[in-house]
This record gives C-alpha cells, structure tokens and sequence, in this order.
C-alpha cells in the first residue's frame, strides 16, 4: 500500500517549486523538522505500509498538519481544510 504524500519540488508556474513560497525563516520549517525526528512508533502511531486498502495520507504528514495547526490555537476541521488549500505555509 502507498501512502499520498506531497512533493514540495513539484513545477508550478510561479516560482519553480511550492517550497519557494514559504520564507527560509518561516516557523513552518521548524515544525516540519521537528516532527521529522519523532518516531511514530514510539508514541502509538501504527504505520502499516502492507496494509490492503485504499490509499490514505502518511501519518507523518497528518501529524504534522495537527501539530501546526494546533499551534494556531485551530481546532476546527474546515478551517484546517481551509487552510491546506489556501495557505501556503499549510501546503
């Protein structure tokens, strides 16, 4: 089973990539690299790779989305969803 992730080198037509739109200092970053160290396991995250289903988004990904957006203090799914389509700090 394949996980959808998102491919942040991906061409668009202004700038080259999606990465290019958020600042080098951007807090964004900092959440991104902190979830990257965190061992899913370890904290109860199951990441079944075999799994027979249809495909879902990477757990790390989900995490990541919760924990910065929690940081916003948004606890709303639409906004959430609002956000991941609108903002480029989300995207």
């Amino acid at each position: 089973m394949s996980y959808k992730t998102g491919n942040r080198d991906q061409i668009t037509f202004l700038p080259d990539s999606i990465d290019q739109y958020v600042r080098k200092d951007d807090p964004v970053r900092a959440y991104d690299a902190f979830v990257d160290c965190i061992n899913l396991e370890e904290i109860g995250i199951v990441v079944n790779t075999n799994a027979v289903r249809n495909s879902s988004y990477a757990p790390l990904v989900m995490l990541k989305v919760l924990i910065y957006t929690y940081s916003f203090g948004w606890r709303i799914s639409r906004k959430i969803e609002r956000a991941l389509y609108h903002n480029m700090s989300f995207i």
